[in-house]
């Protein structure tokens, strides 16, 4: 009978709480809807067909997506955009990871003074980065080509020139990201157990061993998060090729988000053709993360 009641008690509690749950779900439930749900679901649909603001839409299928498949401009954009999440995604890991290993070693005053620094560039938005990154790199009046200029040495088109304008557009993008990454992969190597670590040291390992068998295998859920985060950010790049580049030279910065915007103020394409190449880049960054997941399986902790 006991038994009985305090079983009945427990339903009556779990029934209150499944309630309050639902009503604090409730607005974000509703909220996911109206901004989300429903945008998603008339973008598909309008992805269909011939669509524009003024005019009466007409049907046109998959016309839409078969030509932004196999237009050049679009092919080149995505081309782009691999080749920055291929170097952007593994040099932003490689240098969180370096840079926190050294504010780990460091004082607890200093590490602190020195995060609050690496994370202000956090909160600058792309654009103002751009803007900066223009005084740095612009071919008349840029700092890099006043100091290559005292020094004797020709000025480089850093935003004229193919190879540069790729590079000029891979370090204000891991400027930008890379004190949060930081911080977070300090979180990650604060946490993990000094047991493990005195015990590797009794056992004579030395500092590489310990970061290839107990740091990386600790830090493999951030390793993840990162990944999913990065890959996704870099997919959606636009702000800084767009300050500092315009998609040029030849292209070779172009993004699709890029691509998509100037599609967008192109009044001669339906809006159908646009928002069909919204749709491709969904799939894709939804495709290249389910990858991600697949290759690097998120693990819970070795400890315990």
């Amino acid at each position: 009978m006991k038994r009985k009641k305090h079983q009945n008690k427990l339903t009556k509690i779990d029934k209150k709480d499944m309630k309050t749950a639902y009503i604090m779900l409730f607005p974000a439930i509703i909220m996911l809807t109206i901004f989300v749900i429903v945008p998603l679901v008339m973008a598909l649909q309008k992805s269909f067909y011939d669509w524009n603001f003024y005019i009466d839409s007409v049907f046109v299928g998959f016309d839409n997506y078969r030509i932004i498949i196999n237009t050049v401009y679009f092919q080149k954009a995505v081309a782009n955009i691999i080749k920055f999440v291929v170097i952007i995604v593994p040099l932003m890991i490689i240098v969180s990871f370096l840079f926190a290993n050294v504010l780990v070693n460091l004082s607890k005053k200093l590490s602190a003074a020195i995060r609050t620094m690496i994370y202000i560039p956090g909160i600058v938005s792309g654009i103002a980065t751009s803007v900066i990154f223009i005084f740095v790199l612009d071919y008349k009046g840029g700092i890099v080509n006043q100091i290559l200029m005292k020094l004797g040495s020709p000025r480089v088109a850093f935003l004229n020139d193919p190879f540069w304008a790729t590079i000029a557009i891979i370090i204000p993008t891991i400027w930008l990201g890379l004190g949060g990454n930081t911080i977070l992969m300090y979180a990650g190597l604060m946490n993990i157990p000094n047991e493990y670590y005195e015990a590797a040291s009794v056992d004579g390992a030395g500092g590489l061993k310990k970061m290839i068998h107990i740091t990386i295998p600790q830090l493999k859920n951030i390793f993840v998060l990162m990944c999913i985060s990065l890959t996704a950010g870099t997919l959606q790049m636009f702000d800084i090729p767009y300050m500092l580049t315009g998609g040029g030279p030849s292209n070779s910065t172009l993004t699709p988000m890029l691509y998509l915007y100037n599609n967008y103020r192109d009044t001669s394409k339906g809006m159908g053709y646009t928002i069909a190449g919204a749709v491709l880049m969904l799939i894709l960054i939804t495709a290249i993360n389910s990858i991600v997941f697949a290759v690097i399986k998120s693990d819970k902790s070795i400890e315990g």
